[in-house]
């Protein structure tokens, strides 16, 4: 029998925000770690990649991960700009319902 790997995210956001998306994914069995800019960096930059889905308000400090990332871009204006940089990219204006962040989740999955 093979276990399924659940998926990983990594939360850059103010601490309200940040807790908010926690809970939400965690009652959906997701594994959440909450990060500073600088720790999520250096995650990122380690020697074991990381391969989970990235959610931020702050994506331009991470454009050097771009192509490597999956990106839940949270804002209360998304910068199409910003989006357009990362292949892997669902954005969710602020204020969200739980289950929009859900479906920008599922979304990010299947890419």
């Amino acid at each position: 029998m093979t276990e399924e790997v659940q998926e990983s995210f990594l939360v850059v956001e103010d601490p309200l925000v940040s807790n908010l998306v926690r809970a939400i994914l965690r009652r959906r069995g997701y594994s959440v770690t909450l990060a500073e800019p600088s720790q999520a960096l250096a995650l990122l930059r380690g020697p074991e990649a990381f391969g989970g889905v990235l959610v931020t308000n702050s994506p331009a400090l991470f454009r050097e991960f771009a192509d490597a990332i999956r990106l839940l871009y949270l804002s209360g204006a998304p910068d199409p700009r910003l989006e357009a940089l990362f292949p892997n990219c669902r954005a969710v204006r602020k204020p969200f319902d739980p289950e929009e962040l859900v479906r920008a989740v599922e979304e990010l999955q299947t890419l």
